[in-house]
């Protein structure tokens, strides 16, 4: 059965790349194809980030096939809903739970908090162990057009070095808060063709 048993016909070799770059531990490489396939569910490709509103379009379905892939190779490290548990575990707290995944360069005191730049995330072989549960995938919060950087307080190259702003993250935790209630779907048999 190949990756693609849940995805819809026009992204499917973005789900089987996704499958291959995630069984290579390319953790940066299949960020950003996450993102990319993120961007092609909500018909974003041409902004190249996602807004709140953009966030509640994704369908669950495939929400769920990319998070499936996610867990999978990183033995349940990473992945949309590893984010989402650990976000409720926090009591619901898109600063701490920022924090404690290693998002933010430094949280002096809330709500003042500087996001690290996204090359100095850990996508290292080992990054499963050595980073926080939820630490990945990342690329979907980090892309930012330069206006929307620079008003947060960055450089104009994404979230890096920018002030706190939860909004993103509280979008994505509700679409995986609505998305956990529809559950994964059941994975389809070999002779079964997707739809």
């Amino acid at each position: 059965m190949t990756a693609t048993a849940n995805a819809p016909n026009r992204h499917q070799q973005d789900f089987d790349d996704l499958g291959r770059l995630l069984a290579a531990q390319d953790w940066r490489d299949a960020d950003r194809l996450t993102l990319k396939i993120l961007l092609g569910l909500t018909n974003r490709e041409h902004q190249g980030w996602l807004d709140e509103a953009a966030i509640a379009r994704i369908p669950c379905k495939q929400l769920h096939e990319l998070d499936r892939l996610w867990q999978g190779a990183s033995g349940e490290q990473f992945g949309f809903f590893v984010q989402y548990r650990r976000y409720r575990e926090l009591g619901a707290d898109a600063f701490i739970f920022a924090d404690h995944v290693d998002w933010l360069l430094f949280a002096s005191s809330r709500p003042v908090g500087f996001f690290r730049f996204y090359s100095d995330l850990d996508f290292g072989p080992n990054a499963p162990v050595d980073s926080p549960a939820g630490h990945l995938p990342a690329r979907w919060y980090w892309a930012l057009p330069w206006w929307r950087s620079l008003r947060a307080g960055g450089f104009g190259t994404g979230r890096g070095g920018g002030f706190w702003d939860p909004r993103l993250l509280d979008a994505m935790m509700l679409r995986l808060e609505r998305c956990s209630a529809v559950g994964a779907p059941k994975a389809e048999s070999p002779t079964q063709t997707s739809t």
